[in-house]
C-alpha cells in the first residue's frame, strides 16, 4: 500500500481509540445520570405513598344539623329561643367574621361564650333568641354568618307560625285621589275556641267614616268605612279593641290610605 493510505489507516485508528475513549467517558456518565434518576424517581414514590396514606386536605367548614327550623307556637308564647347545632369537619380551623339577625325581634350568640374560630371536629350551637311582642301570623327570620374564605353566607331560618286569634283583612284599604271614594270593608275573623267580643272602636283621622256590623256575635265583624272625600292624600288608622284573656290579643288594627294613582304600564 502507498502511503497515502497507510495515513488514512492510521488516522482512522486514532480516531477509533478516541471514539471508544469517549464512549467509555460518556458511558460512565450515563450510568452515573441513570442512578441519580433512579433515586430521584424513587425519592418520588415513596412521597407519593405517603401523600396517599395521609389522604387528602380539605379546608375546614361548618356543618349544621339543619339551616332550617319550623315551628307553631301557642298564641300567649312571648320569647323563644331556637338552636342550630353545628360540627367542624375539614382539616383546618374556621372563622366567623360577623354573624347578624336583620330584625329588632331576633338577636343571635355563638356558644362557648361567642367564640368565633374553631377547630376541626369541634362542636357548637348557634342560638337565636326571639322577642315577639305583638307579633302575630307566619313570620321567617333568618341568621346570617360571614365565614373566612367563604364567598356565599351561612343562612340559619326560623319560620314561625303564631296564632292570630282576632284577624283582620285586608290589613289596609286604599283609595285612588280624586277616584271614586266607595265604601269598602275591613273583615275580621276570630280563631279560637272561645268567642271574643269588640268592646270599642275608634279612628285617628276625621277624613274617613266608619260603622261596626256584627255578622256573627263573639266570632265574625266588619267595619264599613267611607272616606269623606278624596280629593286630598289621606292616612288614618282603625283600632278593634276587644275582650280577649291573651294581651297580645286583645286588639287589631287596620289602615286607610288615600294615595297617588300607581301609574298603569302602556299597552304595547
Amino acid at each position: 500500500m502507498g502511503p497515502g493510505f497507510r495515513g488514512r489507516e492510521e488516522s482512522l485508528s486514532c480516531r477509533t481509540g478516541l471514539e471508544g475513549w469517549e464512549s467509555d467517558y460518556y458511558g460512565g456518565t450515563r450510568e452515573s445520570g441513570k442512578e441519580e434518576m433512579s433515586i430521584f424517581r424513587l425519592t418520588g414514590f415513596l412521597g407519593l405513598i405517603l401523600a396517599l396514606l395521609a389522604g387528602p386536605s380539605f379546608a375546614g367548614e361548618f356543618v349544621f344539623d339543619t339551616n332550617e327550623i319550623s315551628m307553631k307556637l301557642p298564641p300567649d308564647q312571648d320569647r323563644l329561643s331556637v338552636e342550630f347545632p353545628f360540627t367542624v369537619e375539614g382539616d383546618t380551623p374556621v372563622t366567623i367574621k360577623e354573624y347578624q339577625a336583620a330584625c329588632s325581634c331576633l338577636s343571635a350568640e355563638i356558644s362557648d361564650n361567642g367564640k368565633l374560630t374553631w377547630k376541626p371536629g369541634e362542636k357548637g350551637v348557634v342560638r337565636g333568641n326571639f322577642k315577639l311582642g305583638t307579633i302575630k301570623g307566619k313570620i321567617e327570620k333568618q341568621i346570617v354568618l360571614s365565614v373566612e374564605g367563604k364567598v356565599a353566607p351561612v343562612v340559619l331560618t326560623t319560620k314561625l307560625e303564631i296564632p292570630d286569634l282576632f284577624a283582620i283583612d285586608p290589613p289596609t284599604l286604599f283609595w285612588d285621589l280624586n277616584g271614586k271614594g266607595e265604601v269598602q270593608n275591613f273583615k275580621v275573623r276570630v280563631n279560637h275556641d272561645e268567642p271574643i267580643r269588640v268592646t270599642d272602636i275608634s279612628c285617628t283621622s276625621e277624613q274617613f267614616k266608619y260603622e261596626l256590623k256584627i255578622v256573627k256575635p263573639g266570632w265574625e265583624y266588619e267595619v264599613e268605612v267611607t272616606p269623606l272625600h278624596v280629593r286630598q292624600r289621606a292616612f288614618g288608622l282603625l283600632r278593634l279593641k276587644n275582650d280577649c284573656s291573651f294581651k297580645k290579643h286583645g286588639s287589631a288594627q287596620g289602615f286607610m290610605v288615600v294615595r297617588v294613582p300607581k301609574a298603569t304600564p302602556e299597552k304595547k
